[in-house]
């Protein structure tokens, strides 16, 4: 049995890049310590996980309007935005019920919206809460509204705030919440799970792309702030100079804005990418399309808290590409284990694109630098043990028992 019950909250049940940071430290994570369970708002992909590790998901949770919320909104419709206070209200209420029912000694948030109402229900529930922050909160990506519900329910409600990167942590102290509650804490990967089952050739048959054409991939949630328009653009000048290139987008739209994908394939259309670009939609064989590629391009427009699809193409000795900003620079050595460029400069990625291709002794180099910062940096025990520590020191200021760890 467990020392600790520990609730972990989310809002999301398709697998981004922040679920697939969840699941790999559940995987990870010492259960004679902590009994990990799940809430969330429906089954879906992240419960499929969640079932494979013998985790219990409870569901419901948030009410399905506050899904509605965006960054830089309260919600779809005038109606959304009048009930928010008291879908809010019914979701904290049902959580804190599910907490002290449950006997949950931690509740840990791992997404924007869980952390909003997960640490409502803490707080009235009387047990610590813990921020896995995966944003950096600035006025760029929240509206004024969301950046005052993150300060005030970070500052008055959260015990700790575990940000993933350096800049996501200072946009926060920066936000008014205090230091003393902030810290930075790395994402780790696996790095024996990252690597491929099957080999290149047999992903690139699947997608009828030629074993020897030069493949570009972009391999995450597709929102228009993570930037594929501008990967497109800057496919589109690659395709120009190297006729036998191909394209990948891996991965899916968000809940609820599919809508986004078929202004993707569009512009495709317009572009003349129609048959140079695969859109594969949500895969769980990530590592395998990813170990396929000649070069991995992270092009988000706003700056990204801490780009795991980076660290793990690394990990698998590919070259990147990224956009500069948030925490990019905490991962990517400008030059060493990959090239740094201005976000939404198209042209820029295209020409640092072309250079990668066309000089393959420093596409190794690059691969595998990337390989041996990615483990010495981003490993998942490393890291997994340090969240643990973090953790129990925080239900011992709590008034929990802790437990030394070695």
């Amino acid at each position: 049995m467990a020392e600790y019950r520990m609730l972990v909250v989310n809002h999301a049940v398709e697998t981004g890049g922040a679920e697939r940071v969840l699941i790999r430290l559940l995987e990870s994570l010492d259960r004679g310590l902590f009994e990990p369970a799940l809430a969330c708002p429906r089954e879906g992909p992240l419960t499929v996980e969640a079932e494979k590790l013998g985790i219990e998901a409870h569901l419901g949770y948030p009410s399905p309007r506050l899904l509605e919320v965006k960054r830089r909104s309260v919600g779809n419709s005038g109606a959304g935005v009048l009930l928010y206070p008291y879908d809010l209200a019914r979701t904290v209420r049902g959580l804190a019920r599910l907490i002290r029912r449950g006997g949950f000694d931690l509740v840990y948030t791992n997404s924007a919206k869980a952390d909003i109402y997960g640490s409502l229900a803490g707080w009235v529930a009387g047990r610590p809460v813990v921020w896995r922050l995966h944003d950096i909160v600035t006025a760029e990506a929240f509206s004024r509204f969301n950046m005052f519900l993150f300060k005030s329910c970070a500052s008055l409600f959260a015990s700790r705030v575990l940000a993933v990167s350096g800049a996501a942590s200072e946009a926060l102290v920066a936000l008014g919440v205090p230091r003393r509650k902030v810290r930075t804490l790395y994402n780790g990967i696996d790095l024996a799970s990252v690597k491929p089952e099957r080999g290149r050739e047999s992903v690139r048959v699947e997608w009828d792309i030629e074993a020897n054409a030069p493949l570009v991939g972009m391999v995450g949630r597709l929102v228009d702030w993570k930037g594929p328009d501008v990967f497109l653009r800057a496919a589109a000048a690659i395709a120009r100079e190297l006729s036998g290139a191909r394209f990948m987008l891996v991965g899916d739209a968000t809940f609820g804005e599919k809508s986004y994908v078929d202004e993707l394939k569009g512009m495709c259309a317009d572009l003349g990418l129609e048959e140079k670009v695969v859109f594969t939609g949500f895969r769980s064989d990530v590592a395998e399309i990813m170990a396929s590629l000649d070069l991995l391009v992270h092009a988000s427009v706003l700056p990204d808290p801490l780009p795991t699809v980076l660290i793990e193409a690394m990990a698998l000795g590919i070259p990147v590409i990224a956009a500069a900003g948030g925490g990019v620079g905490e991962i990517v050595e400008d030059g060493v284990t990959g090239l740094v460029v201005p976000p939404g400069d198209a042209e820029g990625m295209a020409v640092a694109a072309l250079r990668v291709l066309g000089r393959r002794d420093e596409a190794v180099r690059m691969g595998e630098a990337g390989k041996k910062r990615a483990a010495e940096v981003f490993d998942i025990g490393l890291r997994t043990r340090e969240m643990e520590r973090e953790l129990c020191e925080v239900i011992a200021g709590a008034g929990g028992r802790g437990r030394r760890l070695r």
